[in-house]
Formats: structure tokens, sequence, C-alpha cells
């Protein structure tokens, strides 16, 4: 190999001038054992349609924000007139956040094995459930139900939250992903 100096190190002068390597190795023709060789990185294809996509994303993500906060915003009048305490009505709002917790992980791994379509018609399935769930249950004796309404849109609110990001990563360049990426999140914080 090279020579041995005395402090252990190897001296290999060969390969070496002035501390820099004489001839580097391209990125493309380094192989590190038991890896397959290092590869450029695909340019994305850009479609026009993909602006429609992100605010059509957004658009739903706003339609599932509205479901979480309907109750609060008028809590006094759902109380009375499902006779109900302040509590109670709070919770409607609260049960999206309990349902992040336990569904958030296998969501996560449906995305990243199932892909986009799958989960945007997931979420928009549930979220349209939870809605006419929500209107079927529009009677003071029926307040489970709109509970229960509540809960199957909180659940599509999970799949909803972890779309924006690998939208603008799939469908936008490298120069255009935190614009496509705020642009998907913003339908969700205009609530």
């Amino acid at each position: 190999m090279g020579d041995r100096s005395g402090s252990g190190e190897v001296n290999d002068n060969r390969y070496f001038v002035d501390g820099h390597l004489k001839n580097p190795i391209p990125d493309s023709q380094v192989h590190l054992e038991g890896s397959a060789p290092l590869q450029s990185t695909a340019a994305t294809r850009l479609y026009k349609r993909r602006w429609l996509i992100v605010c059509l994303f957004s658009s739903y993500s706003l339609c599932n924000a509205f479901q979480w906060i309907q109750y609060g915003i008028i809590n006094n009048i759902f109380m009375r007139f499902y006779s109900v305490d302040s509590f109670t009505i709070d919770w409607m709002s609260m049960i999206y956040m309990l349902t992040y917790i336990p569904l958030i992980f296998p969501v996560t791994w449906l995305l990243d094995t199932k892909g986009l379509r799958v989960i945007a018609l997931v979420a928009t399935a549930l979220n349209c459930a939870g809605t006419w769930i929500k209107v079927a249950s529009a009677r003071p004796d029926l307040f489970a139900v709109t509970f229960l309404g509540q809960v199957t849109c909180s659940a599509a609110q999970v799949f909803i939250l972890g779309m924006p990001s690998r939208i603008a990563s799939v469908w936008f360049g490298s120069e255009e992903v935190s614009t496509a990426c705020s642009i998907g999140v913003f339908g969700n914080q205009v609530c």
C-alpha cells in the first residue's frame, strides 16, 4: 500500500499531491462495496396541470378544516340544540387531535406504499362520509351520530395533513417545491 510513518498513519504519496487526490474519480464511477453505483438525480417531469392539482388539494383541505372548527365557532347554539355542555362541544374539535396520534403512523405507511392517489381518494371519501353523517344527524336526539360524523372527518384529516409535502415533491420542480407546499398547507390554515 504505502509507507508507514512512525505515527501509524499510511503515507500514500503516489495518490496525493499537496494533500489532494491526484486523479479524482467522478461521482458516476464511485461504487461502495455492497451498494449500487451513484446515479445522477432524474429530472421531475412538470405538467401544466400541477397548479390545478395543488389548488384542488388545498380546497379539500379547506373543506376538512371547516368540518373541524364548525362546532366551536357557535358553541352556545349547539349546546342548546343538543342539550349538552360546553366541554362536550369542545370535544368535537379536540377529537381531531386525538385521532391524529394513533393514525399518523399507519397513514404515513400507506402514503409511502400506496401513493398519493389512494390516500387522496380515501381522505376525500372519509370527509364526504363524515359530512353526510353529520347532515343526517341534524336532530337534537342524535348527538352521538353527530360525534361519529366528526370522528370520521377527523380520520380524513390525518390523511390530508401528510400530503402537501408529497404533492410538492412529486408534481413540482426543485424551484417550486416550497411554493407548492405552502399552497397545499394554506387551505387548512384559512379556517
